[in-house]
């Protein structure tokens, strides 16, 4: 911040003053002071220089970021008559009037409050009439884009052939609202948002200004929420001087944004990637109940899990450890959209919470087949059974539903120290019909392995690839594809539903697997691949098989009778014999 800023702020309050807040008392003044607009002050004042002035300039960027004071800061290096160099002498009446937003010949308007066809035509009035005393009349209109198409319409004529003492300045945050013809008539300056570090560069000068002495971290925080707009991060530290006076702390700041302590941050979000729901529940209702916001909270551990993401990255964090971070935000991320749908946003935190801590039964893909090839006595990266295709489920690979997440269960090899996961009747049952479901979509002769590679087989490296694009894709992949070799090539039918996505979305895991096969490789679609014939010729063949344990149980229960490919009973049986109006009725 120049010297002459400082010299010339107004004061901050006191008894026959009235208060004027940071944003507005330390605003910029000369091109120099727009912090992180280096480019466009430069361009602005190359222009004057060289009086290559243009008659309408659009100002794009984010809010907060200086358009509007580069307006100002431009209309008074035009104005000021002893502006030297294109910088204005800040001393004069017009610099004055014009930093005031007090004189004739500078008029600025709101786009969102003047939008219609009858504000611009006064406008268009205005613009015949000479300057009273600078050599130009200049129009600032912000947020342009929010003038009616009509208004935009009136303006063309005037803007393509203005009068020669008539200068436009039109800002804007969003330029793509802008009509094409309006923008093709003006130069375009492109603001950039404003660097973390800039912004706590020019806080600090602002906080030795006012005396105040905050806690260390509290301005690189404001800044980080400012999301690169220097107004904002004034605003934020406005308010909390006047909440904390001259020593400010985090506790402080997390207070008047209604966020929660790092330290309580970091206890949620460990209970949570721990699967610890005991207490997780217990302990986020009780920071709720503190009036946090839960779209506040959400964001707080989002970017927590950022900061891990970064750090782990950079250290000895592994490929499991990282995919676990991945899937946290993806899961966070989907509840941020549910948030905008459902009112009870607290209870979509909690549950997003709580399939966080399904995370950590997630395992590495190698300790996965090793755990596999134990429990088989197959050799390594083989399935138990002996068949053909990949294993099941692997870390990069978790079973997902649209709105469930179940990372797999693995059960430890022989002779392990830990005690054996019991796995519920619910999980056998659902367990059993996925390994028929994937038993019968690979029919036929498996495709031959391709000497001096890893996996076992080509279908093993094309789970592989997809594996690590996309957990997701490959799930969808595993359950609905065939690889047969048929005249020394590879037949890889798909589903309808598997091609689009792997051509789509999986393509370039696609496209390295074909290269690793030494054979050609055919891609075919066949609807008889799809997830719902699977399952219907998986019960349709098993009808003289036993039940599952828990249907069984279920039955006995229940004093029920199982009925297994569409028969009935005997005791239905006899029933529909003894009222045959009853089998009549159904029949119809």
């Amino acid at each position: 911040m120049s010297e002459r800023a400082n010299l010339s702020r107004s004061p901050s309050g006191g008894r026959g003053f009235s208060y004027e807040v940071i944003a507005r008392r330390y605003r910029p003044r000369f091109f120099e002071e727009v912090v992180g607009q280096e480019a466009v002050s430069e361009a602005l004042q190359q222009a004057i220089v060289q009086e290559r002035l243009g008659h309408a300039y659009l100002f794009c960027g984010p809010r907060g970021v200086g358009k509007t004071s580069m307006a100002r800061i431009f209309a008074r290096a035009l104005q000021c008559p002893e502006a030297k160099a294109g910088v204005p002498c800040d001393s004069c009446s017009t610099c004055e009037r014009i930093f005031r937003g007090e004189d004739a010949d500078v008029l600025e308007l709101d786009g969102a409050s003047h939008r219609g066809i009858d504000d611009i035509r006064e406008l268009v009035q205005h613009v015949k009439y000479a300057p009273s005393s600078g050599p130009y009349r200049i129009f600032i209109i912000d947020e342009v884009h929010m003038l009616t198409r009509e208004a935009f319409n009136s303006l063309l004529k005037t803007l393509e052939e203005p009068p020669a003492h008539v200068k436009f300045v039109f800002a804007t945050t969003e330029p793509e609202k802008v009509l094409p013809t309006v923008m093709s008539r003006c130069q375009r300056c492109d603001f950039a948002s404003i660097a973390p570090s800039d912004i706590v560069k020019r806080l600090a000068q602002i906080c030795e200004l006012e005396g105040a002495s905050p806690e260390d971290g509290v301005l690189v925080r404001i800044a980080d929420l400012a999301r690169g707009g220097m107004r904002d991060s004034q605003s934020l530290l406005d308010q909390l001087l006047s909440f904390s006076g001259e020593g400010p702390t985090l506790e402080d700041l997390d207070r008047i944004t209604g966020r929660i302590s790092q330290a309580r941050l970091r206890e949620l979000v460990g209970v949570a990637e721990e699967g610890r729901t005991g207490e997780l529940i217990p302990l986020l209702g009780e920071v709720l109940s503190r009036g946090t916001d839960p779209s506040v909270l959400l964001e707080q551990v989002v970017e927590y899990l950022r900061e891990q993401l970064h750090q782990g990255v950079g250290s000895d964090w592994g490929d499991v450890e990282i995919e676990r971070n991945l899937l946290a935000q993806e899961i966070l991320q989907e509840a941020r959209q549910r948030m905008r749908r459902i009112d009870r946003a607290d209870i979509v935190l909690e549950l997003a919470l709580m399939r966080i801590g399904t995370l950590s039964d997630l395992v590495p893909l190698a300790e996965l087949r090793r755990s596999l090839a134990s429990a088989g006595g197959g050799a390594e990266g083989t399935l138990p059974s002996g068949g053909p295709g990949a294993p099941r489920r692997s870390a990069a690979v978790p079973s997902r539903s649209e709105e469930t997440q179940r990372p797999v269960s693995v059960e430890k090899p022989a002779g392990s120290s830990s005690a054996p996961r019991v796995e519920t009747p619910g999980a056998r049952l659902r367990r059993g019909f996925e390994e028929k479901a994937e038993a019968r979509v690979v029919v036929g002769k498996p495709a031959t392995v391709v000497p001096g590679e890893d996996s076992a087989d080509p279908k093993a490296r094309l789970f592989e690839e997809v594996s690590g694009y996309s957990p997701i894709v490959a799930r969808r992949l595993r359950q609905e594809c065939q690889l047969l070799e048929e005249g020394g090539k590879l037949r890889l039918s798909l589903s309808p539903a598997a091609h689009k996505i792997l051509t789509t979305e999986g393509q370039f895991a696609l496209g390295r697997w074909k290269k690793s096969c030494q054979q050609e490789v055919e891609v075919i679609v066949d609807s008889r691949l799809s997830t719902e014939s699977v399952e219907t010729v998986s019960i349709a063949s098993d009808e003289d098989s036993e039940p599952p344990e828990i249907v069984s149980r279920a039955a006995e229960i229940f004093r029920g009778d199982l009925i297994d490919g569409g028969q009935r009973s005997p005791r239905r049986q006899k029933a529909t014999e003894a009222r045959p109006e009853v089998l009549e009725g159904e029949r119809e």
